[in-house]
């Protein structure tokens, strides 16, 4: 956290995010900082915060749930890990270092990783719920976070929860509506999707309304 450190070790995840051809992680969250601190710099903490001081900070869950999004904040002293349940109160995170670097990203991660962790909780209640049928997400993402949100909701393989279905437009074949309408019905739209598949070699799904139709 000190320093303003953007690099991410997926090496020593459990759960890795979901792979991407493009996608830039570590860019996303300079993007976030650049966006939080603009061309000045955090002008509260300049003024209020001597240079020099030194803090230790904690993180501290505020209602119960499952964590995710640790490993945005490397130099932090977990006592949790991703996929983990926190209870209300719970101390689960420390880091020591200046004070002007922890104020400064101190809500960039917490951004991230309230937005993960809610994720995290809520698909594994609908997993819980909706058992044995799998929980899949879908591309109705966030712009930007497609693969943090996804990556929330891979973390719940580990206990449970729910499954990374597909990524993007690019790594499966999924006939909608749109394409049956536009393609003249369900039957064109399949010879068309199995001639083009003969090209290449994705997955293909069809989405339906009622099973017994």
């Amino acid at each position: 956290m000190a320093g303003v450190e953007t690099r991410i070790s997926f090496e020593l995840m459990v759960i890795k995010p979901p792979s991407h051809p493009t996608y830039d992680l570590t860019a996303i969250i300079k993007l976030a900082l650049s966006e939080d601190v603009g061309d000045q710099g955090d002008v509260t903490c300049m003024a209020t915060i001597q240079d020099d001081m030194e803090v230790e900070a904690h993180f501290l869950a505020k209602e119960d749930g499952i964590i995710a999004g640790i490993a945005f904040a490397e130099t932090v002293e977990w006592s949790q890990k991703d996929g983990d349940y926190v209870h209300k109160g719970l101390k689960f995170g420390k880091v020591h270092g200046r004070a002007h670097n922890i104020v400064r990203v101190e809500r960039v991660v917490l951004n991230f990783m309230q937005r993960m962790s809610g994720i995290a909780t809520q698909t594994k209640a609908m997993a819980d719920a909706a058992h044995p049928a799998l929980i899949l997400e879908t591309r109705k993402t966030a712009p930007g976070l497609r693969l943090v949100d996804k990556w929330a909701l891979r973390l719940q393989v580990l206990i449970g929860g729910g499954r990374n279905h597909k990524m993007g437009l690019f790594d499966m074949v999924l006939i909608k509506d749109n394409h049956i309408s536009i393609a003249g019905g369900v039957t064109n739209a399949l010879k068309l999707v199995d001639s083009y598949l003969e090209k290449i070699n994705l997955r293909m799904e069809v989405e339906v309304k009622l099973l017994n139709s």
